[in-house]
Parts: structure tokens; sequence; C-alpha cells
């Protein structure tokens, strides 16, 4: 187990001076050990990150508490407010940080990770001040590849110095989180550059998921980018069962918020959470059948009448009577037939109900006559599995600047092979009839 973090007086170099500066705030004691700032007590907190999967917490965020003489509480904004200079809040920030590697090692939570938060000004500053953090590590035993460094990448401009930062907590063998990604100015430019090893979704995103169909649909894609980039994905700032059915569905590693646990001094013994977990994976088992389930029953009767229209141009009749059933169909935007290199055969067509809605902004690309669409998924899946319709995922229609999903079978129409396609639009498809 490591080392406690009890005050030492060290003379010799500047990070000795700074890290004996930083323990001589600490107090430590049973209960876990306080820090002092400017007449406040600091404390730790600890909230729980749970994996899913392994229905278990598998890491600790710290949150800095703070009280005044008279026990009343101080937020940690209104904390580092008081940290006037440059220094003080390198010297307030290093406290905090020695404050909770000592609580949590009292944990003995051998297992888990411990995500510590640094100030942007820390940093890009800190440096000035002399070294601390591999001193304060190496003087206690702690291992680096215990701790995750949450960084505020939208609060640092300077790209040098935020991939500098990143490069300095990697190279000691920590892991390098980016916090609160989907809020202000963060990019995706920047977590390829950086490549983070976790990557912290704000609360912002699973609110508009919640409340907004077309983010609820994006969040999974998001999630996606960000494992393709290389990272693993925590959602913050879950409260709700609804938030992390959302979250599930999505596809994140890790989930963080009240409805799983609040901060504590200590971890809960006994704890609900496996339980809960447990109880929640069956619910969405539950949803995800209930849903597809719907989602079949809505889509079964195009499906038929696709089928139809496929075998109605097989046998010879022409495209235009052969798709008339399916564009009376509700929703149904337009068919159209492509050759076996994905090249249209001849004009789109569109159901009357559609051609009433057509957005005149976008007539340039209305006439689709010779288009190729050799790149879509929808015509690679159908030429890869002659005779079975597919249905594709929601996308935004080129012709008609909606969103859509499109259904597409490989037919034979005299010795040819034709792709046979149909758009519908995204909220016909979505809903029940």
């Amino acid at each position: 187990m490591f080392r406690k973090l009890t005050p030492t007086r060290i003379s010799g170099s500047s990070s000795d001076s700074a890290l004996n500066a930083v323990q001589a705030a600490i107090q430590p004691c049973d209960s876990g050990a306080t820090g002092t700032f400017k007449g406040l007590r600091l404390s730790s907190a600890f909230q729980p990150v749970f994996s899913i999967t392994h229905r278990r917490a598998v890491g600790y965020e710290a949150l800095l508490r703070a009280c005044t003489a008279q026990e009343e509480p101080v937020s940690p904004l209104d904390v580092f407010a008081r940290a006037g200079t440059e220094a003080e809040i390198t010297h307030l920030d290093r406290l905090c940080r020695a404050l909770h590697l000592h609580n949590h090692a009292a944990m003995r939570e051998s297992d888990t990770w411990l995500f510590l938060n640094i100030n942007p000004e820390v940093v890009v500053h800190g440096k000035n001040y002399g070294a601390f953090f591999a001193e304060l590590l190496r003087r206690h035993e702690y291992p680096a590849h215990r701790l995750v460094v949450e960084i505020l990448e939208d609060a640092i401009r300077d790209e040098a110095l935020l991939a500098e930062a990143v490069d300095y907590y990697r190279d000691l063998g920590c892991l390098v989180a980016i916090d609160d990604f989907g809020s202000g100015h963060s990019n995706f430019a920047r977590l390829w550059r950086l490549a983070p090893d976790i990557v912290k979704l704000d609360r912002s995103l699973i609110i508009q998921a919640t409340h907004n169909r077309q983010a609820r649909r994006i969040l999974p894609g998001l999630v996606s980018l960000i494992h393709e980039a290389g990272s693993l994905v925590v959602m913050e700032g879950i409260e709700t069962e609804d938030e992390a059915l959302i979250a599930m569905d999505a596809d994140v590693d890790l989930v963080q918020g009240y409805y799983f646990g609040k901060p504590g001094a200590l971890p809960a013994t006994g704890s609900r959470t496996p339980c809960l977990l447990s109880s929640l994976c069956e619910r969405f088992k539950r949803v995800a059948a209930m849903q597809a389930e719907a989602q079949h029953a809505n889509t079964a009767a195009y499906f038929n009448t696709f089928k139809r229209c496929a075998s109605a141009l097989q046998s010879g009749v022409p495209v235009e009577r052969a798709c008339a059933e399916i564009l009376a169909e509700r929703g149904v935007a337009r068919c159209y037939l492509l050759d076996a290199e994905g090249a249209q055969i001849g004009i789109n067509q569109v159901a009357a109900s559609r051609a009433a809605l057509a957005d005149p902004r976008f007539a340039p690309l209305e006439d689709a006559s010779g288009a190729r669409w050799f790149r879509r998924p929808y015509f690679r899946r159908a030429v890869g599995q002659p005779g079975q319709i597919m249905m594709s995922r929601p996308y935004l229609s080129l012709t008609g600047a909606h969103m859509c999903v499109t259904l597409s079978v490989e037919i034979d129409i005299g010795g040819e092979r034709r792709v046979l396609c149909c758009d519908i639009a995204w909220e016909a498809a979505d809903r029940p009839a």
C-alpha cells in the first residue's frame, strides 16, 4: 500500500520546496486528511465512475469540498477565486491534488483509478513554479498508472501548451482524459492530435439527447467517432434512469452521475449500485426489444409492399406502374432503379404527396438521372446479399435534403442485375402508423 502523505521537511530542490509547502498545509487524520487555505478547511469527496459492463466502480473522481471556520460551505469556484495570483492558484491546485491522492490511497481501492482535475492555469503556467507532480508520486510511491488526469481542453487555447501538458502526464505513466467534451468550443481536431485515453462527455449532451430526438439519434455516432479515435468514453452527469438508458444505447464505456452514486468521503459499503446496474441492464434489454418490435411492426407494411414492387419489376412491369403501390404509402418519398455499378437508370419516381413538399432551394439536386450511388451503404449491402431487402440507417437524403431511410434489394430484370431503392421519410418510418 502507499505511504501516507505526512508532512515532511526535505531541503533541496525547488520541487522539494513546493511539495513541502503543500504537505505542510495537510493534516492527516483517521476520518480523512484535510487541508487549509486562507482560513478555509479543504476536504475530498469521491464520485464513483462505473463500468456498466463490469457492473462495478472502476474509478473515482476527486472533488473539492470546502467550508469556513463556522462550517459554512464554500463552492470550489469561490475557493479558487480567493487565490488572487498565479502562484496562489498553482499552490492551491497542488494542495488539492495532494490531498485527494492521500485520501484515495487511504481508501485501499487498489484496483480503481483516481480521476484528478488539473486547473487550466496550472496546466499552462505550473511549470514556472518548479516540478511537483512527479516528485509527489515518487516520494509516496503512488503508481502513476492509477491516475487519470482530467484536462479541460476548451479552456486552453494554445495548442502547443496543451499538447505539451498531455505529453508530460502521459510520459509519467498517467492516463489522460479530456473533460467536458461537447461544451463550449470543443472540437474533434484536438482529439485527433491529442489522442486522449478517455473522453468525458459533458452533461449537456445527455440533456439534449433526452429532450431532442435528433440529438439522441446523433449521440451514438458521436461515441462511435470517439471510439474510432482510440479513446474510451465516459458519460457524465447521469441523474435519471432514462438518461442511463440513453447512455447505454449510445454505447458509452463508463458512466458517472447521481443516479449511480453521489460524491462521498469514502466508497459506500453494501452499495445498491450492483443491483441497480443489473436491473438497469434488464430494463435496457426489455426497452430495446420493445423498440425493435415496434420498428418491425411499423416497417413490415413497407417491406411487404416493396417486395411486391420488386416482383412486378422482375416480371416485366414498367417501373412507373410497379412502384405506384409503394409510392402511395404514408411517408414514401421516391423510388429509383440502379444498375450493377450503382448508376441510376432513368429519373426518380416521386410520390405525389412529397412532390408538393419539394423545397425549391434544393432544386439543383432533384434530377438524379445518371447519378452514381455506388458509395451508399444501402447499395453495397444490397449487392452483397442478392434478393434480400435491406434497410439503411437514417441519413440525410441528398436528393430531397430530408432525413430518410432507404429500402434496397438486388433483383434480376431480363438477365441484368438491378438494385431497386425506395426512400422513406424518417419521421414516417420511425413512428407507428
